[in-house]
This record gives structure tokens, sequence and C-alpha cells, in this order.
């Protein structure tokens, strides 16, 4: 019996559990970078397949980092913990997982790229997907214990002690690809200047520039880090992008009155101008938020980390030197006073990060998952 031909382009999924989030900026980065004579993406948001699942983990989520943040981290990569895990994993997993099959097989899906985790467990332990071939990328510098060992074609590693990691899992070395974490490519091109950046954006074209960030969903204590900022507002400028948080812009509204050199931005999913028009960039040490980052080499200042992947993101920072910590909002001002009174540390910073940036990640993600899903190497 012959195995019938592939029919280009081939449906493949790119499956992230929200949006917005850094699963999702990963897979959408990909996704820019597969060829459409080849591959035509499915993206399948995991909090649209399971509707009810997905926001009770983000509450409880949220609810742990609020009240118990030691439990999380210690439930986040426990042996322990993830050796109960693992036992729910075989029971619960590949019942939860049919809704996830019925739809990947009704849409014809021929390959499936996961950015996280959970999606990853879901395919490997559903029988009906396990001739799918399935690509698992990494958002963080980090392999944490629900990365599934068995059932991955292949695995996008961050950097070497992640690669290290996946190995120990008993993961084989011919399927692990050390790329970096996947960016758009407007972190790619060719970027404006500063002060042509901060035109476009109305900000004062020849001010020091501060963006403060939390992420896609603007965690993190924001407003108390901007209140911090304001002795030194006219000697900067600071520009905070709330995610989706849109209470943090209301409220900054009502209870600041520096808006000539502070500035709260809504959600905008092209952030990188933003990027490109600072000097120093301060916020919770996501992935994502890393790497796009690291891949315009701006100075980065550690603040208000999340417990779990986050902290360990910020050992990667620490053990390689690449930023300061701001373990409060009263310690921000002094940090930033100091490179902005010395331009040879911010400089230094920047080479720092521009030495582990992996701007094309997801150029070489894509074309990695080309030559396997076609079989033509390069």
């Amino acid at each position: 019996m012959q195995t019938a031909k592939p029919v280009y382009p081939l449906k493949v999924a790119l499956i992230y559990g929200a949006n917005p989030s850094g699963h999702y900026s990963a897979a959408k980065a990909v996704a820019e970078f597969l060829p459409p004579c080849i591959v035509e993406p499915v993206f399948v948001d995991l909090s649209e397949v399971y509707p009810d699942f997905g926001p009770f983990v983000a509450k409880t989520y949220l609810q742990l980092l609020s009240k118990t943040p030691a439990v999380w981290d210690y439930v986040y990569d426990n042996n322990f913990v993830a050796l109960a895990a693992s036992a729910l994993r075989e029971s619960i997993l590949p019942f939860s997982s049919q809704k996830l099959a019925d739809l990947l097989i009704k849409r014809n899906i021929h390959a499936a790229i996961s950015t996280q985790a959970f999606s990853s467990l879901l395919i490997t332990k559903n029988k009906r997907l396990d001739s799918l071939p399935l690509f698992s990328v990494l958002t963080d510098f980090c392999a944490h214990a629900y990365w599934p060992p068995k059932g991955v074609s292949a695995y996008f590693a961050p950097e070497k002690s992640a690669e290290a990691l996946l190995r120990k899992k008993g993961i084989a070395p011919e399927k692990i690809f050390l790329t970096g974490i996947p960016v758009r490519k407007e972190f790619t091109g060719p970027q404006p200047g500063k002060a042509a950046a901060r035109k476009a954006l109305g900000l004062a074209p020849k001010l020091f520039t501060v963006l403060i960030t939390g992420g896609s969903r603007g965690l993190g204590d924001l407003f108390s880090a901007a209140q911090a900022l304001k002795p030194l507002l006219g000697r900067i400028q600071a520009v905070v992008l709330c995610g989706s948080n849109r209470r943090l812009a209301r409220q900054a509204e009502k209870e600041l009155d520096a808006k000539k050199f502070l500035h709260f931005v809504d959600f905008t999913d092209t952030p990188a101008l933003y990027y490109a028009a600072a000097d120093l960039v301060v916020g919770k040490p996501g992935g994502i938020t890393l790497a796009e980052t690291m891949a315009l080499a701006k100075p980065f200042l550690i603040y208000s980390p999340l417990p779990g992947q986050e902290e360990r993101n910020t050992t990667f920072l620490r053990r390689h030197k690449l930023a300061e910590t701001a373990a409060s909002p009263e310690q921000l001002a002094p940090l930033i006073k100091k490179y902005l009174n010395a331009p040879q540390a911010l400089a230094l910073a920047s080479r720092r990060l521009a030495g582990h940036s992996r701007p094309h990640a997801a150029r070489n993600i894509a074309a990695k998952i080309i030559e396997l899903l076609t079989g033509n190497g390069g």
C-alpha cells in the first residue's frame, strides 16, 4: 500500500494557551516565517477549545500569586509534585484531550506547533494523534517538569541549560534544537533610531526614556513603579505598557498628574517601536519580553517577577550578569539614576544582552520544521 503524497499547503496548527499571551506571540512569530506555499497556519486557542478550564486555571494561578506565592513556586517545579502530576496525566489527560483531538482531526491538521507545555501534553496523551508530528517551542529560559519526554518530534530550546534539562528528562539529543525564543519580524528588521521612534510615538526625542512593561496582561505592580519614578521625571520620561490591564491606565489617569513625562499605553500588538524608543526596559522577566528586549539589545531591570518560570528566568539573567534587580518600587529610581548618569554602564549592559540574543529564532524554527515535514534537508 502506497502512502498518499501530502497535499500542499499543509495545515499546521499553532497551539497556545490564550490571546494575548507570550505563548500566542511565539506562535505568531513562527507563523510569520512559514512559507504559505508549504504551510497553511491554523491558530488554535486552548482557552476557546476549553472555555471553562482556561479561566479556572488563570483565576487559580492569579489567586495563588496574590495570596500565597510560595505555594506556586513550590508546585511549579517540585519533583514530588511533578511525580503526582504524572499520575494525573496518565488518568485525566487522555480523556481531556479528546476535544482537542476532535478539532485537529476535523480540520485535517497535518502537524502541530505547541508553544505551551499543556497543549503538548494533551497531544502526546491521545492515541488518535500518535502519528501527528508535534513541535514544541519553549518560551522561557528553563525547561520545567511538565514538558512531555515522549511523543514530541522536535524541541526548540532557548539556551544551553534548558537544552541540558530536556536531555535530563530523557529527550533524545537529536530531537533538541538550540534556537532561542521566537520573536516577531518587527523585532528582527532594521529599527528606527531612538529619536525617530520617540518622535513617532509623540515622546520627547532627546529625553532618556524608560519603558516599563508587565507583559501581555500588564501584571506586576506597575502603578507603584510609575509612582516611584516621579522624582526623576523631566530628567527622564517613562512609558508604561499596560497590556490587557485596562484598569491600570484608568487608575493612572485619575491618580497621577505627571502626564507630560509619564505615558500609559493600552494594549498594543506592535510593541517594537516602544522598545526602539527606550534607553532602558523595566519589567517582569517573561521569556518573550526578555527575547524581545535582547533582540534590540536594550538594557533590562528585573522588577516584580512572578513565581515559577519568571523567577527561573531571573536566575538565568543573574547567572550571566545580564540584569540587575529592583526588589521594590523604591529601588527603581536609584538604579535608573545610575544608568542615567553612567552611559558606559548602559552600553555595557546593552552589549551583554546582545551577546545572548537570538533574534532569528522564529526563522530558524520555521526552517527546521519545514525541513522535518518535507524531508528536504538544508
